[in-house]
């Protein structure tokens, strides 16, 4: 029996790390106590879509959706993010959805974010969401053309 733990510790990381390989989503380093690692630096998804503004999120109010780890401000923030995570999840796993566009995948700053046909995107700084607003609908359009394309590629490898 204990062997057989043994091997199942073993083989764990192997099951659980090709999730991440790909850096299909933009998160912290490490794992929170929700057993996945965080998204949006922490920040509340539903507050940036629902409020238009940037409020850090609870560890007390966590939610995983698409192998990341999600803090809210509020129970009924991670509620209604449970209910819908379609609506509030960043675009484009968080990265960057301007570097996206380019066919990078940059890091996304929560800081700096757009809402825009019901979506949330974030963008690496000012400069970067002030060069997809230049466009917004042709560079969303890209973005998700793009984002189909590298998806699933590892960002060492872009």
């Amino acid at each position: 029996m204990k062997a057989l733990l043994i091997a199942a510790l073993a083989i764990t990381p192997m099951l659980v790390a090709p999730a991440f390989a790909a850096d299909e989503v933009n998160v912290a380093p490490g794992i929170t106590a929700a057993g996945a690692p965080l998204a949006l630096r922490g920040n509340d998804p539903v507050s940036l879509v629902d409020g238009g503004e940037v409020v850090k999120g609870s560890a007390d109010y966590a939610a995983t959706h698409d192998g990341a780890a999600y803090y809210f401000a509020s129970e009924a923030n991670m509620t209604a993010f449970q209910a819908d995570p379609a609506k509030f999840a960043p675009e484009h796993g968080g990265f960057c959805s301007y570097g996206v566009s380019v066919g990078k995948k940059f890091d996304g700053d929560p800081n700096q974010f757009l809402v825009q046909n019901g979506r949330l995107f974030v963008f690496l700084n000012a400069a970067t969401r002030a060069a997809f607003l230049e466009d917004a609908q042709a560079t969303e359009v890209t973005a998700d053309q793009q984002w189909e394309k590298i998806e699933h590629t590892a960002v060492s490898d872009l």
